[in-house]
């Protein structure tokens, strides 16, 4: 791993001069950072290398600059890009030239570059089946409501006078509908914290105390169709990876299902590696017992395949992160297994709530990097990748 790298530095260095080395970077938009910790520890030891590799499904995530430590790496002092290369791209980008720095950067690259499509893969269809729209259960919809209704009349108010802070405290706000919407007790850590930047009043006391009381009061109705969906596949003999991105909501989910006897294994990210093979093996196996994965895209999102036994995958919530979100969708859909079976994606949201704003706009950022990714040609795109938190925002202040 790249922090294994960082700490392992030295040991690294001199089992490289002593050897000839081939090194491959996996995933290596974890090195584009300039100045990184983990992008210098890697390019430390590019001199020390007879062969470089590099593979990355998003070559420039955010910005043009995202691919210098890449050429830095593979082609050191044989300049791809020179400093004089890079001063005219910041300059360009700096005037908002952007199409000016993206000509000159891919004459550059072109030469040194291959891609292989995902559709000359020639996989199977992928099916994305319409979301499932669910009204909220009585308490997590009080709960949820008092939320909204709290985030309105603070938004009148105009008592900050730093816009970084206000921007901080709106993201936050809606982290914390997007919390309530996948289980109320996600809000715990609410209200453990005592700065107001955090809890900003938002969590009066009855609701705090409905939140403390929740699972006594009712079960999420997502949970509810959740099981009613996880029980039909089971009757069919299909497994299924259900994905959540709240460790809380993955442990209620591993729980229920536990509780009404379907084989559960759940990988978020404290499982450890020999734990996470053995679920793969097992998983993968089409005549063993193990029915369902629950898991977090973050912890497995990438260098794992469940796709070998399983055709089903159900998102209980999303977060917006369209590259996650892409190489999650790949875990059921890879070489090797998905080129003659169809597979199913389905959605849980809550109707009328955040949920549906999340699961649009990630689909747009990940059509439109889709469309990127399957182009030939090495391009890039240069708009908006960030949460989208204030459109969010302006919805709830209308």
């Amino acid at each position: 791993h790249f922090s294994t790298v960082t700490r392992d530095i030295d040991s690294l260095i001199s089992f490289f001069k002593r050897n000839k080395i081939l090194l491959v970077i996996d995933e290596a938009h974890y090195i584009k950072k300039i100045d990184g910790i983990w992008s210098n520890a890697i390019l430390n030891l590019s001199d020390y290398t007879n062969y470089k590799v590099i593979l990355t499904g998003t070559p420039v995530p955010n910005d043009l600059r995202d691919v210098y430590n890449y050429l830095d790496f593979l082609y050191g002092q044989n300049k791809i890009l020179t400093p004089e290369d890079k001063s005219r791209i910041e300059i360009l980008l700096e005037k908002e030239r952007n199409q000016e720095a993206i000509e000159l950067l891919k004459d550059r690259i072109n030469p040194y570059f291959v891609r292989v499509t995902k559709n000359e893969l020639n996989l199977s269809e992928q099916k994305f089946n319409s979301p499932t729209l669910i009204e909220m259960n009585p308490v997590e919809k009080q709960i949820y409501d008092a939320i909204v209704t709290k985030i309105k009349n603070y938004g009148r108010k105009a008592f900050f006078d730093n816009a970084d802070l206000i921007e901080q405290i709106c993201k936050a706000r809606i982290i914390r509908l997007k919390q309530c919407a996948s289980y109320v007790k996600n809000l715990e850590s609410v209200l453990d914290e005592t700065e107001f930047f955090y809890k900003e009043d938002l969590i009066s006391g009855d609701i705090s105390q409905l939140i403390a009381r929740y699972d006594e009061l009712e079960k999420p109705a997502k949970l509810n169709q959740l099981l009613i969906m996880t029980k039909k596949l089971k009757s069919e003999n299909k497994k299924v990876i259900i994905w959540s991105t709240h460790l809380k909501s993955v442990d209620l989910i591993f729980k229920e299902l536990v509780f009404n006897n379907i084989n559960v294994e759940k990988i978020i990210g404290e499982t450890d590696l020999d734990e996470r093979k053995h679920i793969k093996i097992e998983f993968n196996d089409k005549n063993s017992n193990l029915d369902v994965i629950v898991a977090t895209p973050q912890s497995c999102s990438e260098s794992i395949s469940l796709h070998k036994a399983c055709t089903n995958a159900i998102y209980y919530d999303l977060s917006y992160n369209a590259a996650e979100f892409l190489q999650s969708l790949d875990r059921i859909h890879r070489v090797g297994g998905s080129e003659h079976k169809s597979v199913e994606y389905d959605f849980l949201l809550y109707r009328q709530t955040v949920d549906m704003k999340v699961y649009s706009k990630v689909f747009q950022k990940a059509d439109r990097q889709m469309q990127i990714i399957e182009q030939e040609n090495f391009t890039f795109d240069l708009s908006d990748e960030e949460e989208s938190w204030q459109e969010l925002y302006t919805d709830l202040e209308l």
